[in-house]
């Protein structure tokens, strides 16, 4: 069996994660696994020299996940001041353009969901998972994703080694608006949207948000903001701070709307997966009782919530996973 050596990448608003997978088949092994921040690198073009040198492998190919909307083989990174593009990429690792795979980081995160085990992930809410039935992947980080895999009809599912082939549906999910259901949501709405204009779920869950977010939350509450910190809201939150425990169980209930709301249109009965490193922060948070009752509440629909389970992805590895599956799945198909 041929054994391939892909470069993978997490090109993030605020990370940059490579690594080596190799592939047999349809098994893939991570090595080289390489994590460095991205405003440590005025191009995305530096920190891939920075890593092959470091590395010393030759890929035969690559496929990346990148923090922005792909259009005609380039993305530009929403919240970094970077260019990725294919040619480019395929001359300097002297690969035909067509062992080149490019998609939204969250395809590939979304791609990893039914690769992972047990260990990599944490239920947030038991259900009964259909097989063969859609999934949702959704969350925040520095920015917040959203996609859907469809699980496609196998041509031949009794040939032995045969595996489910999936389909990713990508988007912008995360900037639809962000939806108020309490007073205090609504106030912040407003506050929120006479500073910004428009106010989305990412403005609201993400890191790009924060500053914005808890500034507005401070004064709909009429606390003291001092010198706002993202890296310790939840520790503060821990303490009883409230202005950052508000923060805190205002974002996860965010995350749960957007994840129930995904999956009441997409019908995602296999199951939704949360990810993103503000989800993880989080993880206490999200499985509260207001933050649950967002997920399922879908007035005369609800009942369709019910079943269905809440996982959230703990394996900082998943999207260089799902990328390493991706370049399979174009291989094998011809298409993602």
């Amino acid at each position: 069996m041929q054994t391939s050596r892909i470069l993978v990448g997490d090109v993030g608003g605020t990370n940059v994660r490579f690594a080596i997978a190799e592939a047999a088949g349809a098994e893939v092994t991570l090595s080289d696994i390489w994590k460095r921040p991205g405003e440590d690198f005025p191009t995305f073009d530096d920190a891939l020299e920075a890593f092959l040198s470091e590395s010393g492998v030759r890929p035969d190919g690559a496929s990346l996940g990148v923090a922005g909307a792909v259009s005609s083989g380039r993305v530009e990174l929403l919240h970094r001041q970077w260019t990725v593009d294919c040619r480019t990429l395929a001359s300097r690792l002297g690969s035909a353009l067509s062992d080149i795979v490019l998609v939204n980081d969250f395809v590939a995160m979304a791609r990893a969901a039914p690769e992972l085990g047990e260990e990599d992930v944490v239920t947030v809410r038991s259900g009964r998972a259909s097989q063969g039935g859609s999934i949702v992947v959704c969350g925040p980080g520095t920015g917040f994703g959203l996609a859907v895999l469809k699980q496609l009809q196998m041509r031949d599912p009794g040939r032995p080694g045969a595996r489910p082939e999936w389909t990713v549906v990508g988007g912008e999910g995360g900037h639809q608006v962000f939806a108020p259901q309490t007073t205090v949501e609504w106030r912040l709405f407003e506050r929120l949207k006479t500073e910004l204009g428009y106010v989305s779920n990412e403005t609201v869950a993400s890191g790009s948000g924060f500053l914005s977010t808890v500034g507005a939350l401070a004064a709909v509450l009429g606390l003291t903001l001092e010198a706002p910190d993202p890296t310790r809201t939840e520790v503060l939150a821990a303490m009883g701070d409230p202005l950052s425990l508000e923060l805190c169980r205002l974002r996860a209930r965010t995350i749960m709307t957007v994840a129930g709301d995904a999956a009441l249109s997409s019908a995602a009965s296999g199951g939704v997966f949360l990810a993103g490193g503000v989800s993880q922060a989080l993880q206490s948070f999200l499985s509260e009782p207001s933050a649950i009752e967002r997920f399922v509440n879908r007035g005369p629909r609800s009942s369709l919530m019910e079943p269905i389970p809440v996982y959230l992805i703990r394996s900082g590895l998943a999207p260089l996973l799902g990328a390493a599956h991706l370049w399979l799945d174009d291989k094998r198909r011809g298409w993602l």
